[in-house]
């Protein structure tokens, strides 16, 4: 647990705060807060807080104390943890008007200049007017004119995967990195080495570095940051001298790339050249702020996503191959083996939609969800939510949930196609008007990959063995590195695959 958490920084952090707690703990509630592990003076919490499968470790605090809301306290600051949809469901659903803040984050987005990220923007006229064009841009409406670029990233990841299998996790990447970058900015990636694409890698490794436990801490004692750089909580003020140009660059590259393009009358149709396309001399600072960030969420956003679903289906493949079989066999009996599927067929694959939705759930992209804020004091069945408070909804703990899916650890599609189905397979992307925006796209390229790859290779273990189902902690949790055989079904199947050739 203190391997994220110096000796000194807690040392800091508690000398600081010590009299703030006692302020702030001498005011009395009515209502009791929710239950929760043991806590201490000043500290509360901090030391129970858990920085590795976090997830986890929620998870087992809710079972101990019988309840699917718990409490944490860290220093004085109110941590709830929602471990049920139903817990979600009333609070971040029926009550969403009060949930949809977030909290200051002031590590990755004031530091790491990340504001930028309507996933991490504060509840207001800012967010909503770019979620608005975000929506306008990315819905349901807007997939078909997306189809064709999903198609060609996905046979060029085909392609990749029969000639250099090994490199699955690299090939995802490029494949996740060439559909957003088309569809946001117009961009054609290189087939190999494209410097957006390492831009967006690049971003990813700034958003590990700026959401460990401790830049998360910094939120419950954001004046740390502004004391002296020889103080150990400060130090991520050094980390920003160094990923905040990197991630400022990501961001105006591209789009200073589209205003050029635009000007020379070259732009290819892309979300960036329809919004700079609209401002003229009476947009506002707050358009021209749109213009620019909307489609660098969808950039810096979108890609590891996309990428850490399709690394958990090939680890849930390489671990239950009937499903694997089973797949395949619809694939082969509706598509044929004359040609690879397409989104056309989604429909007509009814295994491989419960293949996907089994991917969302068995591992979600987001374990944690998104943290959110409460805006004004609550309560929820008799016990109180205070105002200000850090609302984590545990996706992973709704998911393993037994009562809800029987056989929780098991990879099972099968539970999606039964008459009393879960009636909730968009969880995954979180719930309210915080919900993805981006589901509709994110879906929609993640299960035409998953039909293109069944639908070509043989996804097996090495013969060292199967691999471990371990992931990484973070707010986008990936599978750690793993190895497996990915190979072609049939001569056939890779003769389809290199005759998307031509595609470029």
């Amino acid at each position: 647990m203190l391997d994220l958490v110096r000796y000194d920084f807690l040392l800091v952090v508690v000398g600081f705060s010590g009299l703030a707690f006692l302020v702030m703990r001498a005011s009395k509630h009515r209502l009791p807060y929710p239950p929760g592990p043991k806590s201490f003076p000043v500290v509360g919490n901090l030391f129970s807080m858990p920085s590795q499968e976090e997830w986890v470790t929620y998870g087992k605090w809710a079972e101990e104390l019988g309840s699917d809301i718990v409490h944490a306290d860290v220093m004085g600051s109110h941590i709830i943890i929602l471990n049920s949809i139903k817990a979600a469901n009333e609070l971040l659903e029926k009550r969403s008007s009060n949930y949809c803040d977030r909290p200051p984050l002031v590590v990755i987005k004031d530091l790491f200049g990340m504001d930028y990220n309507i996933g991490l923007l504060r509840y207001g006229t800012a967010w909503r007017h770019s979620r608005r064009e975000f929506q306008a841009n990315m819905g349901p409406a807007d997939l078909e004119a997306y189809q064709p670029l999903g198609k060609q990233a996905v046979h060029r990841l085909l392609r990749n995967l029969l000639a250099s299998p090994d490199k699955f996790a690299q090939h995802l990447r490029h494949m996740a990195g060439q559909v957003i970058l088309s569809v946001a900015y117009g961009i054609d990636v290189l087939p190999e080495n494209d410097p957006y694409v390492a831009d967006a890698e690049n971003v990813l490794r700034a958003i590990t570095i700026s959401t460990t436990k401790e830049a998360l801490l910094l939120d419950f004692i954001p004046w740390l940051i502004k004391m002296p750089n020889w103080l150990p909580g400060a130090r991520y003020k050094r980390y920003a001298r160094e990923w905040c140009p990197i991630v400022a660059s990501a961001v105006t590259t591209t789009y200073d790339k589209v205003k050029r393009e635009l000007a020379a009358g070259t732009a290819t149709p892309s979300v960036a050249a329809k919004l700079i396309s609209k401002l003229d001399d009476d947009s506002t600072e707050e358009d021209l702020w749109v213009a620019r960030t909307v489609p660098a969420s969808m950039y810096l956003g979108g890609t590891d996503t996309t990428v850490s679903a399709l690394e958990t289906f090939i680890l849930a493949m390489t671990l239950y191959p009937e499903v694997q079989r089973k797949a395949q066999t619809e694939i082969d009996r509706v598509v044929g083996n004359s040609r690879l599927p397409d989104f056309s067929d989604q429909d007509a694959l009814p295994y491989v939609q419960a293949v996907l939705k089994e991917v969302l759930r068995w591992h979600p992209v987001l374990p944690l969800g998104a943290p959110r804020r409460a805006i004004a004091s609550d309560i929820y069945e008799g016990y109180c939510i205070p105002a200000g408070s850090t609302i984590i909804p545990n996706a992973w703990g709704m998911m393993r949930d037994p009562a809800v899916f029987p056989e929780p650890d098991r990879f099972h599609p099968e539970r999606w196609l039964s008459p009393d189905a879960p009636t909730f397979p968009n969880l995954a992307f979180g719930f309210g008007a915080r919900q993805c925006p981006g589901r509709f796209l994110a879906r929609a390229s993640t299960w035409s990959n998953i039909a293109g790859i069944l639908a070509a290779f043989d996804i097996t273990p090495t013969k060292e063995g199967p691999p471990e189902e371990a992931y990484m902690s973070g707010v986008i949790s990936f599978v750690k590195p793993f190895r497996c055989n990915i190979l072609p079904r049939s001569a056939v199947a890779a003769s389809l695959v290199r005759a998307t050739e031509s595609e470029g």
